[in-house]
């Protein structure tokens, strides 16, 4: 990895922070240090290269190690001036009543409904105290983010350069913010949390050690459990197969296909007979608004689980047409078609039973 040895920014001799932009012919003179190590600097200003410092003649600067105490020092002023210093990372929903949902996969053994959310926080409202090289739990750490009012376990801002925080500091059980620079600008990212899964990224990679990277859904609003002990009228209609259907309007009005859909809840239980009493797993309505679909899945140990239904209106009676599936994408291929949506997701199960 190459560093540059030009830099934008440095300290005037009152350690106030200088950017080469405010730098004129008339004050390039002036005495200008290293922000990383307080090595004599030079304003380098022309036509041909971009405006810069430099070490003065006669000085060296170690590209490495001035980029590491660079961003150090560049993190506690951050810290120090910032009104908020926020961070943003991710945390995955876990549901107690996961493996019982209607939307868990067995296969894959998640739960389609369960997401990695970010979370944001600024770390100004639970501490005030930035110290470079600070110490803690026999650890020195970069910057040690702490308070001096509350006995609060800091936190711990590690600059990647050359070398990644040590396992030792990670499996200390301190929060750790690692973030990778590889050139000056990088210092001034958001400290926002790289996805492991993630191979472009608009900065630096950051991540996040020991932070809880969980949050348990006491009520998930997708879980089904519940809704099926709440109190639905079904409606008997005599098709081959006598079938309950549990979100029928018990009063028609006024479009009539526009209030069945209404009705029709996620989770909630749709329809029930003798080998399938599936719960709702997605609605749409068709681009005519002729018809609504509904895919649903039954979680009792049917043999074709996942049973789709495209809903019509006769101006007498609702018509309900089923279509019945071993697998969630046999099912999803017929709940596309049938809204009218083009499928591009190539042959299905069903396709070769047929």
């Amino acid at each position: 990895m190459k560093y540059s040895v030009k830099y934008k920014k440095v300290y005037d001799k009152n350690n106030n922070i200088i950017d080469i932009s405010s730098v004129k012919k008339d004050n390039r003179e002036r005495e200008y240090y290293s922000i990383g190590s307080h090595t004599p600097m030079v304003a380098v200003l022309g036509e041909k290269n971009q405006d810069h410092f430099r070490a003065k003649k006669g000085y060296v600067l170690n590209p490495e190690t001035e980029l590491h105490k660079y961003a150090k020092n560049i993190l506690k002023y951050r810290f120090d001036n910032e009104e908020k210093f926020l961070i943003q990372y991710y945390r995955k929903e876990t549901c107690p009543f996961e493996r019982k949902c209607i939307f868990f996969d067995k296969l894959n053994g998640i739960c389609g409904k369960l997401r990695e959310k970010p979370f944001i926080f600024d770390l100004k409202k639970y501490f005030d105290t930035a110290t470079v090289e600070g110490g803690h739990d026999g650890f020195i750490a970069d910057v040690l983010l702490s308070s001096s009012t509350i006995n609060r376990r800091p936190v711990f801002l590690e600059v990647a350069v050359t070398h990644p925080c040590s396992e030792e500091k990670i499996n200390s059980g301190n929060k750790i913010i690692e973030i990778n620079i590889y050139n000056e600008d990088g210092v001034y990212c958001r400290l926002k949390q790289t996805p492991d899964y993630s191979f472009v990224n608009d900065g630096p990679i950051v991540k996040f050690y020991n932070f809880e990277d969980k949050i348990l859904l006491r009520e998930c609003p997708h879980y089904s459990g519940a809704k099926k002990y709440l109190k639905q009228t079904p409606v008997v209609i005599e098709q081959p197969i006598p079938t309950k259907y549990y979100c029928i309007p018990q009063n028609i009005a006024n479009n009539p296909l526009k209030m069945y859909f209404e009705n029709v809840q996620i989770g909630y239980l749709f329809a029930s007979n003798t080998f399938a009493k599936p719960f709702v797993f997605d609605k749409a309505m068709s681009l005519d608004k002729k018809t609504f679909i509904v895919m649903g899945k039954d979680i009792y140990g049917a043999v074709k689980p996942w049973v789709v239904y495209s809903v019509n209106w006769n101006g007498r009676f609702f018509f309900h047409k089923v279509y019945a599936h071993f697998d969630y994408w046999s099912a999803l291929k017929d709940f596309t078609i049938l809204k009218g949506s083009k499928w591009t997701g190539g042959a299905t199960l069903s396709d070769g039973c047929n």
